[in-house]
């Protein structure tokens, strides 16, 4: 799902999402899909920047579908708020484009973001630091969805 390629790679991955999100609703896999696609777009740093923007839409759009669907499932709330946080904190840049998207819409993100993620998120946004998640011995470093 979050390997990168070309622009028809590109098309089936966003089929592959659709279908995925269709019928997936185990939250570990949700969260799991979600680390993958923030991670992606972390590596991408050597990209055009009209390319990247444009990356950066279909980043927020998945991130918001993902959200969505693992938000509905029972804990999901809290594990998408705890999720968003730590990406916030271990992914480079992710705290001020999840800042950026609330501020955009903040209603619709307001319900996917709790006032703890949203507090990491703002606040490592504002610093731009990025921090080893609890119990890791480096920064770089993103935890398992698998293993949360």
């Amino acid at each position: 799902m979050a390997a990168p390629g070309d622009a028809p790679g590109a098309a089936l991955r966003g089929d592959l999402l659709e279908e995925l999100l269709r019928e997936e609703t185990h939250p570990d896999v949700l969260e799991a899909l979600l680390v993958a696609l923030v991670v992606r777009h972390d590596a991408r740093p050597g990209a055009a920047p009209g390319e990247r923007d444009g990356h950066a839409a279909r980043l927020r759009s998945a991130v918001l579908r993902v959200g969505t669907v693992l938000a509905r499932g029972p804990e999901g709330g809290r594990r998408l708020d705890r999720r968003l946080a730590e990406l916030a904190r271990t992914v480079p840049g992710f705290a001020a484009y999840a800042l950026a998207w609330y501020d955009e819409d903040p209603t619709v993100w307001r319900a996917l973001v709790g006032s703890g993620g949203l507090r990491t998120i703002e606040d490592v946004a504002a610093s731009g630091a990025r921090t080893a998640p609890a119990g890791t011995p480096d920064a770089e470093r993103v935890p398992s969805a698998w293993h949360s």
